[in-house]
């Protein structure tokens, strides 16, 4: 039997697509923990002044990578029987351009945040703990 189950597979995926979410799109920090920098000066006017089509008007005053919010209702938790994490399932193109433009998401170095990293093995940690509760073993060796 395995140590960690599609239960807290399925568990940790929809926690860590959470704290994703609030990092990138509300937070307004990259992977690598920076704030994400300024538009160009046009796109940043229209974004402003809420002239794209389909613009979700909440984000129209921040540098979040948010203009019609699909991008941010496209990161989708999955789980498997031994592994979890969080997928962009329709935008990932979005994803690689707004890496090209150095406003990173995710990158080979650094697939998630380092705080969601930390938070995930001390996740981990804890559950295989809980499966081996302080009893103490006694080993004889020879006689």
């Amino acid at each position: 039997e395995q140590m960690l189950d599609i239960k807290f597979m399925q568990k940790m995926s929809f926690k860590t697509r959470k704290a994703y979410v609030d990092h990138i799109f509300e937070k307004g920090k990259d992977v690598f923990g920076r704030p994400f920098k300024s538009y160009s000066k046009e796109y940043g006017e229209r974004k402003r002044a809420n002239k794209y089509k389909r613009q979700s008007g909440a984000y129209a005053t921040k540098v979040t990578p948010v203009l019609t919010g699909d991008l941010k209702n496209d990161a989708k938790p999955f789980a498997t029987p031994t592994s979890f994490g969080i997928k962009f399932a329709a935008h990932g193109s979005k994803v690689k351009y707004l890496n090209d433009m150095k406003r990173e998401l995710s990158s080979d170095k650094q697939p998630l945040p380092k705080k969601i990293i930390e938070t995930i093995e001390k996740d981990v940690r804890r559950e295989i703990a809980k499966q081996f509760p302080n009893k103490t073993t006694k080993i004889v060796l020879g006689k």
